[in-house]
């Protein structure tokens, strides 16, 4: 049984009368009489109450993914024929923010009703919702009946994979250009034939197809295909540094789904996917490989790996990959520069590589870094820490400056860019022939 607002107000206005039977007398028997009325009304609120029938089950989406809202339907039904007032609160996992956390309404008899709430789950994994708790409030608005409806779910909480999955059944080249991409296609330095365009400023003259422009009368181009079944390698930091928070969501979390967007367009297109994720050491090791089966090999790496708070040993990965990659590879990096001790590390082995492979290093900028340097410092405290963001970012821009040296990359971007900015490169290293 649980009181409510009305029941509290009632007991309230009943206080005065108590409180005058001491000062007037003869009106006691009155009082208990009224006192022992209110007792039983609410005794039989709460009975009507218990005796209401309502039956409550959950839909919950086929996969949740990190960081996006998803949609959990409650399906309502009262058999009865008596109109309920109800509370409806779902028992969500801790870190899924589920908004609106309780849910208000009224049911009319024979009648049922789908409410719908959005959890946002803030990291991957293997989370449970627990029962469902509901309040039936008795008739006269006096008293609440609590109940557990038994609802217990083990759920899974994948990356965020919207980009993959609106481009896995169509063509691709359209939907790539309203998501931000450059267009896929095959054009690029290859050695087959893909098609005849016209002339754009800025084409090599020893791509030009002279017998086509003679027949046309202006410059035609030959574009060619570019090679297929190249090797694309990705490698994720699950160190210390990525455990940070960006846009709520972990900098792990966010090369994550960059990582399975890249590797969705590069097997789309045809070539081998590998992947490694590293911290103090291997974590996981994935040789490379193409087709669906070889995505989902990814994607269930991906969901389970979770920030290790330890450094990250370069050295040991590089040495990895210096032995397993022997085809040249497009090898891209996703880790983080904020240490520049650490990121030094990575100079030499990458400097080496680079002299096999094309390396690509990702990181995610320090937003809130950048939004604090944007204000002005109000009071001493805040200039101080305008000091201290200010020597990060220039430690950050040095460990940069060191990686992206003898034919390394290095592409610092805010977090909803990362994806964009990973597929864009690979797509312009393709044109370019550079694999």
């Amino acid at each position: 049984m649980v009181p409510s607002a009305r029941l509290w107000a009632t007991l309230c206005l009943l206080a005065i009368p108590t409180i005058a039977a001491g000062f007037i007398g003869g009106i006691w028997p009155l009082v208990l009489l009224v006192d022992v009325s209110m007792l039983a009304l609410t005794g039989l609120d709460w009975l009507v109450a218990r005796r209401a029938t309502v039956k409550v089950t959950r839909e919950l989406p086929h996969r949740f993914q990190v960081g996006v809202e998803n949609k959990v339907q409650l399906d309502v039904i009262n058999p009865g024929g008596q109109r309920l007032v109800l509370e409806l609160k779902d028992d969500s996992p801790d870190g899924f923010g589920a908004t609106p956390e309780q849910l208000h309404f009224t049911l009319s008899g024979k009648s049922r009703v789908r409410l719908p709430y959005v959890c946002t789950p803030k990291s991957r994994g293997r989370f449970e919702f627990a029962d469902l708790n509901l309040r039936v409030r008795g008739p006269l608005g006096l008293v609440w009946h609590e109940r557990v409806i038994a609802a217990k779910t083990q759920v899974s909480v994948f990356p965020d994979m919207r980009g993959a999955s609106r481009l896995l059944l169509s063509d691709a080249a359209l939907d790539f250009v309203n998501l931000g991409l450059r267009q896929l296609r095959r054009d690029g330095r290859g050695t087959e034939f893909a098609r005849l365009r016209d002339y754009a400023q800025g084409d090599s003259g020893r791509d030009v197809d002279w017998k086509a422009t003679a027949r046309r009368g202006k410059p035609v181009t030959r574009v060619m295909e570019s090679e297929r079944s190249q090797t694309v390698f990705i490698g994720v930091d699950a160190g210390r540094s990525m455990a940070a928070q960006v846009d709520g969501l972990s900098k792990l979390d966010h090369a994550v789904n960059a990582a399975l967007f890249l590797a969705f367009v590069a097997i789309r297109n045809g070539d081998k996917v590998g992947l490694v994720v590293f911290a103090d050491g291997v974590k996981s090791f994935l040789a490379p490989g193409s087709g669906r089966a070889q995505y989902r090999k990814i994607v269930d790496t991906l969901y389970s790996s979770r920030p290790n708070l330890t450094y990250v040993d370069y050295l040991a990965l590089f040495k990895e990959l210096n032995v397993r990659l022997v085809r040249r590879s497009l090898l891209c990096v996703f880790t983080d520069f904020l240490d520049e001790d650490q990121a030094a590390t990575m100079v030499g082995p990458m400097r080496r590589l680079a002299k096999r492979h094309v390396p690509v290093c990702l990181s995610i900028k320090d937003a809130a870094l950048h939004r604090l340097l944007r204000t002005t410092p109000p009071d001493a405290e805040i200039a101080y820490q305008h000091a201290v963001a200010s020597e990060l970012l220039l430690e950050r821009e040095a460990a940069k400056r060191k990686v992206g040296q003898d034919g390394v990359t290095v592409i610092d971007v805010e977090a909803d860019a990362l994806s964009l900015a990973a597929v864009n490169k690979y797509l312009e290293i393709k044109s370019r022939g550079a694999l």
